[in-house]
């Protein structure tokens, strides 16, 4: 297993892998149009003075900067919605006006999920939602949150071997050791295996459900089976053969047709 001093941190390797993943998504269920480049020089709604108040700092600011992102709340996995900095740093998370530093708590809750106070300068969330990726610009890894044990057993890339309980302040142990952690190209390339392998399974382009094998024996949601099934069939994953556009079509017309109660979800 890698340890962090085998682990770097590069702001442009980051960058390309956020750029990397949503490709993948791209390619297998989301519409090209819902990945957002930041424009020359950055996303103008994302300053060091905002992200100040956060309490983060100016790496954490220069990377959410220059960031992609993921538009109309569109999924990062199946529990977790891509954390839109440039727009958490324009309007407030809930009530309509522009950002004004009285919501600090609020964006902190939202994609900490945590007491704000114990997460470190240099991490902030990258989801909303009910799992939580925090990753972390100086030790260059993304902490996963309440992690299922058989994520981890399954994952393709090592989680980090080292205890964080040695290794990290006592007012940061709460979150860091309830997590697993990988290194942030290894993150990626563990959630894109779960997509290659159905058990994230896209069921509309705001909707991703989670598959467990132990559902194939049983009778949860048969909807489920029908989708991963109807991905194999038009060859998934293999993208020399696979035609996202009819897949998708051929997904929500047996979910129209087949499983009412699902549709419009």
């Amino acid at each position: 297993m890698p340890r962090l001093d085998e682990v770097s941190y590069s702001r442009e390797a980051t960058i390309a892998a956020f750029r990397n993943y949503y490709q993948f998504l791209t390619q297998f269920y989301l519409s090209e149009d819902m990945v957002e480049e930041p424009p020359t020089g950055g996303w103008p709604s994302i300053t060091d003075e905002k992200v100040r108040l956060l309490g983060k700092n100016e790496e954490v600011a220069e990377l959410m900067r220059h960031l992609p992102y993921l538009a109309d709340d569109r999924l990062l996995a199946p529990h977790a919605e891509c954390a839109h900095w440039p727009s958490l740093l324009s309007r407030h998370p809930k009530e309509n006006k522009p950002f004004d530093g009285t919501n600090i708590d609020a964006i902190r809750i939202i994609t900490e999920d945590l007491e704000w106070e114990n997460v470190t300068p240099s991490a902030f969330g990258i989801s909303m939602g009910k799992d939580t990726f925090i990753l972390d610009t100086q030790l260059g890894i993304v902490h996963c949150l309440d992690t299922p044990i058989e994520v981890k057993e399954a994952a393709p890339r090592e989680a980090i071997l080292d205890d964080f309980w040695d290794c990290t302040p006592e007012n940061e142990h709460g979150w860091r050791c309830s997590s697993v952690a990988w290194s942030i190209a290894d993150f990626f390339e563990v959630m894109k295996q779960r997509y290659r392998d159905l058990q994230y399974l896209p069921m509309n382009g705001w909707r991703v459900e989670e598959w467990f094998d132990e559902y194939e024996d049983g009778d949860y949601r048969p909807v489920l089976r029908s989708v991963r099934q109807v991905y194999k069939e038009h060859g998934w994953p293999d993208l020399s053969v696979y035609d996202k556009e009819k897949c998708l079509e051929s997904v929500d017309k047996l979910i129209e047709e087949q499983f009412p109660d699902e549709h419009g979800w």
